[in-house]
């Protein structure tokens, strides 16, 4: 007796709820190489379970005439909806039924299920044994000249412009022909003293010289700091004390004194300044 009031408990116990899995198919012909095919499901779930999304098909290439594009889930009252774009790439040479496959789903109860497939008749887009004609072409589409004149003035403003602010630049930076070049106060006196005829004029400009190379009035006694500050002069220290020992001579009457003349002494001293001595 009591066998038999269990198994009438278990008969009346109300079934577990499923989801219900309904399909919009798209219609079966009618299909062409490059068309989408959109396929709608409602999917009906219990209070307590949910869709795994996880297990929903990802948009990839499912065989080499089919892909699927996207893969939209919205919820709505009493489930969700998936919507599942197709696009066949199928160049049928007649009318061909083509099957799309199922895609297992997961729930979050641990059950299983499977979005339906569904299958479609592709069609060529042309017979094969149609003659081909130039007449069967589309014409070209209109087109118009574009005048250039404008964008060409626009170039070449824009190309006056770069050049202008390279030129900045260049000026700001002191590169190229802007560089500051170092002072060479021995060469200006030599090339100078070509159209100096008088010896005391040309002894005042290799002295201006001296002069400038030192940043001060240099004299005769000073002449060991300024070879410290130039040492690349050492080389004619020796000349150097004989044409200030024989200027300090005739400055101040003593007479003439032997030495170099200012004009050898002033190219060597150019050479030296140049890098050339």
């Amino acid at each position: 007796m009591k066998w038999l009031i269990a198994i009438l408990l278990i008969a009346s116990a109300p079934a577990l709820a499923q989801p219900v899995i309904r399909a919009e198919n798209p219609h079966g012909y009618g299909w062409w190489l490059g068309d989408e095919l959109v396929q709608r499901i409602r999917i009906d779930l219990p209070d307590d379970v949910t869709l795994d999304r996880a297990s929903l098909p990802r948009p990839r290439a499912v065989d080499y005439w089919l892909d699927l594009r996207d893969v939209e889930v919205k919820d709505i009252k009493g489930g969700v909806e998936v919507t599942l774009l197709w696009q066949n790439f199928y160049s049928a040479l007649e009318p061909k039924l083509r099957e799309v496959p199922p895609s297992p789903l997961r729930f979050s109860d641990g059950s299983e299920a499977a979005l339906p497939g569904f299958s479609f008749v592709t069609s060529p887009i042309r017979p094969i044994t149609a003659p081909s004609g130039p007449d069967q072409l589309q014409p070209d589409p209109p087109f118009r000249l574009i005048d250039p004149g404008f964008n060409r003035m626009a170039l070449g403003g824009s190309l006056l412009v770069l050049l202008g602010a390279l030129l900045a630049m260049a000026w700001h930076q002191a590169w190229g022909p802007f560089r500051a070049r170092p002072a060479r106060p021995f060469t200006r006196a030599a090339r100078g003293m070509a159209h100096m005829p008088d010896v005391a004029q040309r002894r005042r400009s290799l002295h201006r010289a001296f002069d400038a190379a030192f940043g001060r009035v240099l004299i005769g006694a000073d002449l060991p700091d300024f070879l410290s500050r130039r040492p690349e002069f050492t080389p004619v220290a020796d000349r150097l004390a004989e044409f200030f020992k024989a200027s300090d001579a005739a400055f101040f009457g003593v007479g003439p004194v032997a030495g170099d003349e200012p004009d050898a002494l002033a190219r060597d001293l150019a050479r030296i300044e140049r890098g050339q001595g």
